[in-house]
């Protein structure tokens, strides 16, 4: 008996030896033998990481109004399931139906790479060194069977029957080419096969969700801009990242289909606007149904606060759409009724700050978010581009725009002869309508028109006059290095430093310029007509109202800036602009002079003014104004160009404007437009900037 159970102990020992081997077996078969191909199959098939898109920051005015903001919108993405060619062709085919019926459009980005019938190679294709590897890149499939000199049919037919295995008995062209296209959506890092797809198409995805395994719906955010086509060139527009710009920033996270900001603020801005994406680990079960495993939230990109006021911008734009219209139609013998472009630039005298910044004609900036398959946007697109458009709506005439500034540069001949000690501002000089220099008659507009001059004048009655004689007399007593040393005191001919990208620096006359294109000597003729902002004086509208501000602030030159604060989506401020001036060694009892002259310019009281009949409706409120008018040296065809700077209060000085219009005819057509802005101005933001400078810390450059 003792036998039996010592035998039956024995067998039961060994059979949970036995037990337990077996399990130790099938343990290390999972774990040591099969377990990287299980674990890399769980991957690919059970857990998928996908990217949440981050809002970006919105770009607002002064006073907190939206010009660029996010709108959401239902996108959809399909995760592989693993399911066999034919069903996930199916699928696809389904799917394209539903878009179809509903009037979505759904993502192509395989024409980037291969077009249908006739077949052609893509964009990214067609001029790449590497066309296998740009593929294999893009999907992450081994394209085993093509070269570099495979042909366009070849790639074509590789992707339908060896990648894709689509049924050419079951399915017809232009079909075949559509599932391709959401097939190649599929395989790529960010599966999204349609964008902002309507709630028909969610509903009834939704209601099918069986049929559509891997089927995720969600919102994304999109750009929508609000009255932006009144500030274009200023704010600028978002679009896919291209090629180029992907090489240059893919450290930065960017990738293929991500929106960047191309021009204005939306390119200048760009690292604060862009936020940074969020993940979310989602798990697939065997029917295709998903289930968050984790997340990692989204951070918005920081709101951008413009020193920008939308209702001066807006005013500002629709006087130079209406004032050109009124030039064109003015009774002038130099009128070639050829206006058809300009710009206008307010900013605040006691900061820097940028009320407006104009450039007319513009465009729609939304029109670059419309989908490639929206043709009136792309042939809206491809007219704006055109360069046989000369308006050039895209180019931004307020920073980038160089002008011959005429008479406007004037008053600061008249500042460098004050503090160079060349002149008597109150000694009169007899301007007869002509001055003689180097065997070259120069006339005076009036001498043209009736053979005499203005007569006896003083600094400030030329200013007023706009004598061309005086400062012909008064520019080669001072002489052109002086003018040069003012004048790029003043900032004339010099980057502002304004924070948008695409400033031109203009040209100064001087003798080591004229030496770049002629070998001539410098003389006293080119002198002259420097000192009337002619010859090679060419400057932007920016650099004018900067000029025109310092004169009224009384020798503050500031940095112009257009961006006020950058607030992270917390509300906290991540950045905030200060004010920076530079002081500049000018004498109040002179500067008083110049001011005098330019306050003669816009006094109703007095009609001796160029500009003196433009400024009544906003009395008791004066103005100090100087016209220009600017020849062009195509005064046989064209009308020259018209400019006309300006501050006011003439006391107090809050604001100042300057205007250029294109083939405008005279300098004191466009005081109007100039007068829409001050009126604009004063209706609605009297003692404002006054308010704002005291709440400021003033930070003073040296030079």
């Amino acid at each position: 008996m003792k036998k039996f159970f010592k035998d039956r102990h024995t067998i039961v020992s060994i059979i949970l030896v036995l037990i337990f081997g077996v399990i130790v077996y099938q343990l290390a078969n999972l774990q040591l033998v099969n377990g990287e191909n299980y674990f890399v199959q769980s991957q690919d098939y059970n857990l998928r990481s996908r990217s949440i898109l981050a809002e970006r920051g919105n770009i607002m005015d002064r006073y907190g109004v939206p010009i660029a903001v996010n709108s959401t919108s239902y996108y959809l993405m399909l995760m592989d399931t693993g399911k066999a060619s034919d069903e996930f062709n199916e699928m696809m085919y389904k799917l394209i139906k539903i878009f179809e019926k509903n009037g979505d459009k759904y993502s192509n980005t395989f024409s980037k790479y291969l077009s249908s019938k006739p077949v052609k190679l893509g964009s990214m294709l067609v001029n790449s060194q590497d066309r296998i590897k740009v593929l294999k890149n893009a999907t992450g499939y081994r394209f085993t069977g093509l070269d570099q000199d495979s042909d366009p049919e070849e790639f074509y037919e590789y992707f339908r029957d060896t990648v894709f295995k689509i049924d050419t008995e079951k399915y017809k062209e232009p079909d075949i080419y559509k599932i391709m296209t959401l097939r190649f959506e599929v395989m790529s890092m960010n599966p999204i096969l349609a964008k902002s797809i309507s709630t028909k198409t969610v509903a009834e995805i939704e209601e099918r969700t069986d049929e559509f395994p891997g089927a995720i719906i969600d919102l994304e955010p999109s750009r929508k801009y609000i009255d932006a086509q009144y500030a274009a060139q200023l704010i600028g527009y978002v679009r896919t990242i291209n090629e180029q710009e992907l090489a240059v920033r893919a450290d930065e996270g960017y990738k293929l289909n991500d929106i960047i900001g191309k021009s204005g603020i939306e390119r200048t801005a760009e690292g604060y606007l862009r936020g940074t994406n969020g993940y979310r680990r989602i798990e697939i079960d065997d029917s295709g149904k998903t289930k968050i495993v984790s997340e990692e939230p989204v951070k918005p990109g920081s709101d951008v606060v413009l020193t920008i006021d939308m209702r001066l911008q807006k005013v500002a734009m629709e006087s130079l759409a209406k004032n050109i219209q009124v030039i064109k139609q003015k009774q002038h013998s130099r009128n070639f009724k050829d206006a058809y472009a300009g710009a206008a630039v307010a900013i605040d005298v006691n900061t820097g700050e940028v009320l407006a910044l104009a450039s007319y004609p513009a465009f729609d900036p939304s029109i670059y978010l419309a989908p490639p398959e929206d043709k009136a946007a792309q042939n809206a697109i491809r007219e704006i581009n055109d360069p046989k458009n000369i308006t050039k709506p895209e180019y931004n005439r307020a920073i980038a725009g160089t002008y011959t500034p005429g008479s406007t540069f004037k008053p600061l001949v008249g500042i460098a002869g004050l503090h160079e000690g060349k002149v008597d501002p109150y000694k009169k000089y007899f301007d007869k309508g002509y001055e003689t220099y180097d065997g070259l008659m120069l006339k005076s507009i009036e001498y043209r028109s009736y053979g005499g001059g203005l007569g006896w004048v003083n600094m400030i009655q030329a200013i007023q006059k706009s004598s061309n004689p005086y400062f012909y007399n008064l520019g080669v007593n001072v002489g052109i290095d002086k003018i040069d040393k003012w004048a790029t005191m003043f900032g004339l001919g010099q980057l502002t430093g304004i924070d948008l990208m695409g400033e031109s620096k203009g040209t100064l006359a001087s003798k080591a310029f004229k030496k770049t294109y002629n070998p001539y000597p410098w003389g006293n003729a080119d002198t002259a007509q420097s000192s009337i902002g002619q010859f090679d004086n060419s400057f932007t509208p920016i650099q004018l109202v900067n000029y025109v501000a310092t004169i009224a602030n009384g020798g503050k030159r500031f940095k112009p800036h257009i961006i006020k604060r950058v607030v992270k989506y917390d509300g906290s401020i991540v950045t905030e602009t200060k004010p920076e001036y530079e002081i500049l060694p000018v004498k109040k009892q002179n500067m008083s002079i110049i001011q005098q002259g330019m306050i003669a310019v816009a006094n109703s009281e007095d009609p001796g003014g160029t500009a003196s009949n433009a400024f009544k409706e906003l009395l008791p409120i004066k103005v100090a104004g100087k016209t220009g008018t600017a020849e062009t040296g195509q005064e046989a065809i064209h009308s020259s160009n018209a400019l006309f700077i300006c501050y006011a209060p003439a006391d107090k000085p809050q604001i100042a404007v300057a205007v250029v219009v294109e083939r405008g005819v005279l300098g004191a057509y466009t005081a109007p437009i100039a007068k829409d802005i001050l009126k604009a101005y004063f209706d609605n933001n009297t003692g404002k900037a006054q308010d704002f400078t005291a709440k400021m810390d003033i930070v003073e450059l040296t030079k």
